[in-house]
């Protein structure tokens, strides 16, 4: 290493200690709802068609700050964004705990969402800049620490199942780690100069990741939330609620493989293979003594898509991505409004077996979006 270079690699490593703080704060919290449903439902006394309000209720916020991240970060610059968004984190993961009421308990979700939604968005556009042209392996390597993080939330929920109330200290515990979060993102180093403007935005692949990421995320989160209502009535409340953890320990373990297949695979060659087998394993679960693998095999399939798509963006439009990656984030937040009440309704009607073939039609839904992306990889697309 040259002494030009030490700059940059000291710049690089800690911007992936930054990373990895935020995300297993937002690792932590996105896996945490799913596990407490039938608390919280026994607590506020809603339905199985409700309880998934609790999702929107996290994207809806989440999707809000999402739109306003890429003026944010052009206004104010990523460590005011990166601090302000993990304090309004902590926030609303404090108000989570005491909620008197269901609506309280959904509006405290919300400002959680908000904070996780700017957070996101930053911390991987500033690792997308800050590596840029080799971006995939970080981008999976903090995606992986943000996997880790959701690991610890549903064993958590399950080594205090069956109990009428959410654990509160974990809950608590959350809370304190996203202020810890807050203290170390005033740290985040300035990433590298932006692109020039000037390349003309190919609306159709940009369709196309919108769609990849709404099917994705539906699914993923949809493991996350569902997967303990799926699996309660043949497992029991506290073997369920732990099936989660292993959803994403796999996807985690996932994560840090692709950081280093992706340094030799194309990004959508990895990435459509990945959904293919996602798609099997999710309609494998069907089976239900079967399912809680096929879930973990559903978290090794899913594993590189999130951090992969974002670095194969970048490639796609590098002088937009700033610009255009707000639209595919939003659609990662919309997709779980949108599915999550749909869930709960066929769960309703048709039982715990809607769940794993609902999951298996949102995953269907990006693979065909990843497969027309990467006919476009062979064949560039007219903007």
């Amino acid at each position: 290493m040259t002494g030009a270079d030490a700059p940059q690699t000291s710049t690089r490593r800690r911007t992936l200690i930054v990373a990895s703080v935020a995300f297993l704060a937002l690792g932590a919290l996105v896996s945490l709802y799913g596990p407490l449903f039938p608390a919280l439902r026994e607590r506020f006394g809603v339905g199985v068609d409700t309880v998934g309000a609790v999702v929107s209720a996290h994207f809806v916020g989440s999707l809000a700050s999402v739109l306003a991240s890429g003026e944010l970060i052009r206004r104010f610059g990523y460590r005011k964004v990166l601090t302000a968004g993990t304090a309004v984190l902590a926030a609303g993961l404090a108000g989570l705990a005491p909620a008197p009421s269901w609506t309280l308990f959904l509006a405290s979700a919300a400002v959680a969402g908000v904070g996780f939604g700017v957070t996101e968005v930053a911390v991987n556009l500033l690792v997308a800049r800050t590596f840029l042209g080799g971006a995939a392996p970080a981008l999976n390597v903090i995606n992986a620490v943000f996997g880790a993080g959701a690991v610890l939330s549903p064993l958590l929920v399950a080594a205090f199942s069956p109990r009428p109330e959410p654990p509160m200290w974990s809950l608590a515990a959350l809370a304190v780690l996203a202020l810890v979060a807050v203290l170390t993102l005033r740290a985040v180093p300035a990433p590298p100069a932006r692109p020039g403007a000037g390349e003309p935005v190919a609306w159709g692949a940009l369709a196309a990741f919108v769609l990849l990421y709404f099917g994705y995320v539906s699914a993923e989160v949809g493991v996350t939330s569902w997967s303990t209502e799926h699996l309660t009535p043949t497992l029991g409340p506290a073997a369920a609620a732990a099936v989660p953890g292993l959803y994403w320990g796999t996807l985690t373990v996932g994560r840090l493989v692709a950081a280093a297949v992706a340094t030799r695979v194309r990004p959508g060659r990895l990435i459509v293979g990945g959904l293919i087998a996602a798609v099997l394993a999710l309609l494998g679960a069907l089976y239900a003594p079967a399912a809680p693998y096929m879930y973990a095999l559903v978290g090794l399939a899913l594993s590189p898509t999130f951090a992969t798509g974002l670095a194969w963006l970048t490639e796609r439009m590098p002088r937009r991505a700033e610009q255009v990656s707000p639209a595919v984030f939003a659609a990662a937040s919309v997709g779980p409004i949108a599915t999550a009440p749909l869930i709960g309704v066929a769960v309703a009607g048709f039982g715990p077996v809607a769940v794993p073939a609902s999951l298996a039609a949102m995953a269907v839904l990006a693979l065909v979006s990843a497969a027309w992306l990467r006919l476009g990889d062979e064949r560039p697309e007219r903007p």
